[in-house]
């Protein structure tokens, strides 16, 4: 945080997943913090949206799977689709049943932040994300979205 805001006057609370609990008890705890959202308080997830692991067989450079699942995160998130709030929460809830997801993520821990920022952060007025970044290091993606961006 200190890179973000050098003054470093802006409390922080550091929340870690449970690789007990599963997609829909992560996007309750979002759930859970998002009334925070009204009383101005950032809610930062920190995850991967692809992420093969040291998986030694994955060659470098970007792969059909890590598109398909990042562009299936995209349309699930964003206006370009016209699913209602209820039909992105099942789709985000079922993620792992993707044909791709077991291969860009074969433990969730690094998407299930995913999970808790879209619970946190989509609501049924506003379902939908801001994509702030999309940058590619190999397979690995490092797209960003962000919820209740007020212009």
């Amino acid at each position: 945080m200190f890179l973000v805001r050098p003054e470093a006057d802006i409390p922080i609370v550091t929340v870690s997943i449970n690789d007990n609990l599963g997609a829909k008890a992560h996007f309750d705890l979002g759930k859970a913090l998002a009334p925070l959202r009204d009383e101005h308080t950032l809610i930062i997830a920190s995850g991967q949206a692809t992420h093969s692991g040291r998986n030694p067989s994955i060659p470098a450079g970007l792969e059909n799977w890590a598109n398909e699942f990042q562009e299936w995160l995209d349309n699930t998130l964003s206006t370009s689709s016209t699913w209602s709030y209820d039909e992105r929460c099942r789709q985000i809830l079922d993620w792992e049943s993707l044909p791709t997801a077991k291969i860009a993520h074969p433990t969730p821990d690094h998407f299930t932040p995913f999970l808790v920022a879209i619970g946190a952060g989509a609501s049924e007025d506003a379902p939908t994300s801001e994509k702030l970044f999309g940058g590619w290091r190999d397979a690995l993606s490092f797209a960003a979205y962000a919820w209740g961006i007020v212009n």
